[in-house]
């Protein structure tokens, strides 16, 4: 699963991407979890942070599968 981290993501993890070896299917309650443990300064985004799978936001129940492309997206503002 390759994982690509932007904005304060990319800055709490200190990466702008990577590829997770253990990768699996999972929920995205899975895929944080995985994250924090890799990640734990991204902790304090996880909460208004969305996911991406392969382009799209992620829906509610919806699966992540080892050969998806991730995108963590904050927030952002515009001027």
């Amino acid at each position: 699963m390759r994982v690509l981290f932007f904005a304060q993501a990319r800055l709490a993890a200190g990466i702008h991407e990577e590829v997770l070896p253990e990768a699996s299917l999972c929920s995205s309650e899975e895929f944080w979890n995985r994250l924090l443990v890799r990640h734990p300064d991204l902790a304090k985004l996880r909460a208004v942070c969305r996911l991406a799978r392969n382009g799209k936001f992620l829906a509610a129940g919806e699966k992540l599968h080892p050969e998806d492309e991730v995108a963590v997206l904050p927030p952002v503002s515009g001027g």
